[in-house]
């Protein structure tokens, strides 16, 4: 006897039925399959069973969880805008609200995703079924006969740099490779040095004799240049924790008439202390820069009398650089400064809210004659010239940090708008800037920059605690690091190459591994945000023994780069520290600019 049982059954359970009525002689079709297996209509003896409302309800959840899963998967590979204005665009168009209760930025973007992700996956469906989705719906029979699944070609895209960046890419690798294997080589010749300076200690305890006893005979010549090179290193270290264990107060300066936000001062290059002068140069809410004297005499630098100027004495100023506050500042290295007629030149980079970052050109001033602002300073009296030569257009939000490349060829900004942009310095001028790469890839507002000293890598840090490593001569994101609670608003490379210093809204400094990868120091620093870190300049008389941080709770700290102990704190802002940098030279000069309008050089 045939026995034929009809009831709704999802379209894509046909051959499982189709196998089980073969094996069993029990047909089971649809209602709607009369007409198409040319079957006579069902009689008395026809036994219906029809699904629950249940069933049918745990089918469509089932159905729908799966949708959902799979959104979730191709989540991730849906590309959605950066900039808030045209987040809410897309979600306004698709008629979704715009922020839900207690969304922020990034919460918003990934709805767009999902949403976006949901739209691609029901397109799909109503095309005839997704691959992976449909095969699961099935019963879970190894026999059961499933449908040929669809394969997926996952193909790789990248974007074709621009001839001006693949060039720019070329002479970075070929700077860092360089840089790279001479500071390896002192690195390797530290860590002989270091296991045979202890080895050499040790001996001379135990059998008290000199330590010099220890490396005769011409074998060990190369060990005992590299075991005094550990020893110059340590008595170095030594005098300089003496001397910035005592530092005070040398000069305070007013710095403009609205508060300072940004300090910078010029590093110089390995042994040519007194042959470059030291500069510093300071932006503020009021749009201006401003060039000071940093300590070197600046006639003796050019072969000329002494003259009788004095630490933070001005030299250079030009008021309307930007149209509203600058938010940072950074001068370009003297190694890399292109002669002027004089012999000199450098260049400051800042970047302003006024969605604009500027170049001006920092000259001896020949003649002081030569037209400058009048309410700036009597212009016999400024030794330089302080010239807007590039104006940097962009960037689609307020900018936040500036830095230099260590070739001094290229200068990075950051923006609110979630990018970072690496520009090129030669080729900018005042009608545009040359822009050589756009890189996006944060979730929320990008803060802090810094240039590995090597300038193979660089360092960028947003509001959501997130700090990415890239590598400028690939264009990769290298790794990243979590780990701060709250925003993080600067990153500092220390000299010795492995080591990275992050602080933001949390008060603390981290200070990351960048061979294990992961943060080895984390510094309970300051009791409120910390606003920029810096290493000591790695010069022939510091080789970043230390590090300086400065903070809204009005005070700026040194600590020791061996053991991350504070060494000293400088107290003397009447409100925020803004700003902090160390002045190269034996002395470990550290200058601040605050909140109070004043620039203050400790000593």
């Amino acid at each position: 006897m045939l026995h034929i049982i009809t009831f709704p059954v999802h379209k894509y359970t046909h051959n499982f039925f189709d196998k089980l009525s073969h094996r069993t002689g029990i047909s089971f079709i649809s209602p709607l399959s009369y007409e198409t297996m040319a079957l006579p209509p069902p009689s008395n003896t026809v036994e219906y069973l029809s699904l629950t409302s249940e069933s049918l309800a745990a089918q469509n959840a089932q159905r729908a969880l799966l949708l959902d899963l799979e959104a979730r998967k191709r989540a991730s590979t849906i590309d959605v805008p950066t900039l808030p204005n045209q987040v809410r665009d897309m979600l306004r168009s698709m008629g979704h609200p715009i922020r839900l209760f207690g969304e922020d930025l990034a919460a918003i973007r990934q709805r767009l995703r999902m949403e976006l992700a949901r739209q691609e996956v029901m397109r799909e469906e109503e095309l005839g079924g997704i691959a992976g989705v449909d095969e699961e719906m099935m019963v879970g029979d190894h026999e059961v006969l499933k449908e040929e699944k669809v394969e997926e070609i996952t193909e790789v895209t990248y974007t074709h740099a621009s001839k001006e960046l693949v060039r720019a890419r070329k002479v970075i690798c070929d700077y860092s490779l360089e840089k790279s294997r001479s500071r390896l080589d002192v690195e390797r010749r530290r860590r002989r040095g270091m296991v045979r300076w202890t080895r050499g200690k040790k001996r001379a305890r135990l059998f008290n004799q000199d330590d010099d006893d220890d490396f005769a005979g011409e074998a060990y010549i190369g060990l005992k240049d590299d075991a005094l090179l550990v020893k110059e290193l340590d008595d170095n270290c030594e005098k300089i924790y003496k001397t910035v264990r005592n530092q005070a107060l040398e000069g305070s300066q007013y710095g403009d008439v609205r508060p300072l936000s940004a300090v910078c001062t010029s590093s110089l290059p390995l042994g040519c202390e007194g042959r470059f002068p030291k500069l510093i140069a300071t932006g503020g809410w009021s749009g201006g820069i401003k060039i000071w004297n940093g300590g070197t005499d600046h006639n003796s630098v050019r072969g000329e009398e002494q003259s009788d100027l004095s630490p933070l004495d001005l030299l250079g100023a030009k008021s309307i650089v930007h149209e509203d506050r600058i938010m940072g500042v950074a001068m370009r290295p003297y190694v890399t400064a292109t002669a002027a007629s004089d012999g000199f030149c450098t260049m400051v980079a800042s970047a302003s809210i006024d969605l604009t970052a500027k170049l001006c050109k920092v000259t001896l001033n020949q003649d002081a004659s030569d037209e400058m602002d009048v309410d700036e300073s009597k212009s016999e009296a400024l030794k330089y010239h302080v010239e807007e030569v590039a104006h940097l257009k962009g960037h689609a939000a307020r900018l936040c940090s500036v830095a230099f490349h260590p070739t001094g060829q290229y200068v990075a900004t950051t923006s609110f708008d979630h990018t970072w942009r690496l520009w090129d310095v030669a080729t900018s001028n005042m009608h545009e800037g040359t822009e050589l790469l756009l890189q996006d890839g944060h979730a929320k507002e990008v803060y802090g920059v810094g240039f590995h000293q090597d300038g193979s890598l660089v360092a960028t840090t947003d509001f959501g605690g997130v700090v990415q490593c890239w590598d400028l001569r690939t264009g990769k994101s290298i790794c990243h690091f979590l780990g701060h609670a709250r925003r993080v608003v600067c990153s500092e490379f220390s000299p010795n190459g492995f080591q990275l210093a992050t602080a933001g809204d949390d008060g603390t400094i981290k200070i990351w591994d960048l061979r294990r990868r992961r943060a080895s120091a984390s510094i309970p620093a300051h009791t409120n945000l910390i606003t920029q870190l810096k290493f000591s300049h790695s010069t022939s008389s510091q080789n970043g023994e230390f590090l300086v941080s400065s903070s809204f709770d009005g005070t700026g700290k040194i600590w020791s780069t061996r053991d991350w102990k504070m060494l000293t704190t400088l107290q003397g802002h009447e409100g925020k520290v803004m700003g902090i940098d160390v002045l190269d030279g034996p002395d470990c000069a550290v200058v601040t600019c605050g909140f109070d309008k004043t620039l203050k050089l400790w000593k």
